[in-house]
């Protein structure tokens, strides 16, 4: 296995231990729909069940989004594997595949994800989000990075 694929599956499975890790403690130590807080006067941990999507965004049902999930996930095992990107890439592409993981899991045992980090002027969101949402920025900005102007 080439390194950038190392990475892909090192930073994914750490994505989503953190992510597991996480949940576990605000679902055992912290009542739901409750917080605990703040944390430097700009985070709280607030316990919430999110029967939606990232950032709170409701549409589909959880079976849709279960399966946009895993729609996504093979998405990106197989780019991933197909390709012969280098290191940063692939790191990019696991985080944005251990949080849809962390997330799916969530939504398959729970109906629901827990989210917990919480800025009282940003939806609450937890570690899966973040690492979905930094991994897509990244795959964006790196995009655009390397597009080169027409003309």
């Amino acid at each position: 296995m080439s390194r950038p694929r190392l990475v892909f599956a090192a930073i994914a499975v750490g994505v989503f231990a953190l992510d597991r890790v996480t949940k576990y403690l605000v679902v055992s130590t912290i009542p739901s729909d409750t917080e605990r807080g703040p944390i430097a006067g700009v985070l709280w941990i607030q316990h919430l069940q999110n029967s939606c999507a990232a950032f709170s965004l409701c549409g589909p049902s959880q079976v849709a989004f279960l399966v946009i999930s895993i729609v996504v996930a093979v998405a990106i095992v197989v780019y991933a594997l197909q390709q012969e990107g280098g290191v940063w890439s692939h790191a990019v592409l696991g985080l944005v595949l251990g949080g849809v993981l962390g997330n799916a899991y969530d939504r398959l045992l729970h109906g629901s994800v827990t989210d917990f980090l919480a800025l009282h002027w940003w939806p609450t969101f937890n570690v899966a989000d973040s690492a979905i949402s930094v991994g897509v920025v990244a795959l964006a900005v790196g995009y655009l990075a390397r597009r080169k102007p027409e003309g």
